[in-house]
């Protein structure tokens, strides 16, 4: 059988063809700064764009100030160096590189754990840093003020519920804590949920608890109920929230009960969407996305009442898929989700970006929502700045 033969090439030929990429590389990285400004489509890109976010510098103005302190010399940098064509396929090649030699990760802040399980640093040192008698008064506190922005709504006549959602440290532990130095006796790792559940019912605060729901489908399915690539919860474990968020409103309203969902899944071996969202963050040039991960299918259904109520998610990253899910399949089609409070709003049937940034006014509408879910993350309470406490302060005037 012929073999495929590659042209050889002479050195005059070689010089040539290295002449015209250094030619051109400047020539396309011009093209893309004059086309950025009046046609972003016409840019000349080579390769997967990268993902994650990167603060941009302030932007260039006329100033002696911003020149004497550096300002505008780094306004110039980033924007040159973003109109480069090749510098995705670049950083990817050598994140590529770094991980295939030497296990090194280019995205900073994250860690492998056992069977390639991928996590935030954050998360891993929140987890090993737990100390039940240390923050015992803390969740008190927050506790109480969290009955007092319930009284808040309630007293207007809404609907109020506290979601906590689940970690992925805390859903494998053993695939990290093993792995990287963990200081925090393991009873005050398994007992800081129970611990803040319990002192939430007892001061009246209507928590629905989806950290431990989560943790205790483990081991009931082939997989766990996070991607083995991802950070955020999976489609299943994010369907039996919603079912328990739907009960919860049920339960508190007492008006036309809201149907529970149903649903039936497959098994997929290859990981889209959120459930590759750290994997994606590496930025490496093969990136494997061939994992276990349930792929949910909901039942259809016939909208009612519950069509119009106005619901408000205020939370972080893991209320976007459980806020589409309970607009698109429980027919809450006028929900609105804000992420980070400030960090942006979507909502409508389709759940879709209405706005990229929110001013204090704009949050304001939050206080005459029919129903308010407030969701943190294990995580992060009991901690005295977040959306959760802005939350707070901003409705109650506190300060």
């Amino acid at each position: 059988m012929a073999l495929l033969r590659l042209p050889s090439l002479t050195r005059r030929q070689l010089f040539a063809l290295t002449l015209a990429f250094l030619l051109a590389l400047p020539a396309a990285t011009a093209w893309n700064l004059f086309a950025r400004g009046f046609a972003p489509k016409l840019e000349l890109r080579i390769g997967r764009q990268l993902r994650g976010v990167v603060e941009p510098p302030a932007r260039f103005h006329w100033s002696w100030q911003a020149f004497a302190n550096g300002q505008n010399q780094k306004a110039i940098a980033y924007e040159v160096t973003q109109a480069i064509p090749f510098r995705a396929a670049f950083i990817r090649i050598n994140n590529q590189i770094r991980y295939k030699l030497f296990g090194q990760f280019g995205a900073p802040g994250v860690l492998r754990g056992d069977n390639e399980q991928l996590i935030e640093k954050a998360y891993l040192d929140e987890y090993c840093s737990r100390d039940l008698a240390a923050i015992d008064s803390s969740l008190k506190k927050w506790a109480s003020q969290l009955r007092e922005l319930q009284d808040f709504f309630t007293g207007r006549g809404h609907t109020f519920i506290y979601l906590i959602t689940p970690s992925k440290v805390a859903h494998f532990p053993e695939a990290f804590v093993n792995r990287y130095p963990c200081k925090s006796p393991r009873n005050d790792r398994l007992g800081k949920v129970p611990l803040f559940v319990r002192i939430l019912k007892n001061a009246g605060v209507n928590v629905v608890d989806g950290a431990t729901l989560t943790h205790s489908m483990k081991g009931k399915y082939e997989f766990g109920m996070f991607p083995q690539g991802g950070v955020h919860w999976n489609q299943l474990a994010v369907a039996y929230a919603a079912n328990s968020l739907i009960e919860e409103i049920n339960r508190q309203r007492k008006s036309a009960p809201i149907a529970p969902l149903k649903w039936s899944y497959t098994v997929s071996n290859v990981a889209t969407g959120e459930d590759r969202d750290l994997l994606d963050l590496l930025n490496v040039l093969m990136p494997n996305p061939r994992y276990v991960v349930p792929k949910v299918t909901f039942s259809p259904r016939t909208c009612g009442p519950e069509a119009k109520l106005d619901v408000a998610v205020v939370g972080g990253s893991f209320i976007h898929v459980l806020s589409e899910t309970l607009t698109r399949h429980a027919c809450l089609h006028d929900l609105k989700s804000y992420n980070y409070l400030y960090g942006g709003l979507r909502g409508g049937p389709n759940y879709e970006v209405i706005q990229r940034r929110l001013s204090v006014s704009e949050i304001l509408p939050i206080a005459d929502a029919d129903i308010v879910i407030l969701e943190e993350n294990e995580s992060i309470f009991p901690r005295e700045v977040g959306h959760a406490t802005e939350l707070y302060k901003r409705l109650l005037n506190k300060k």
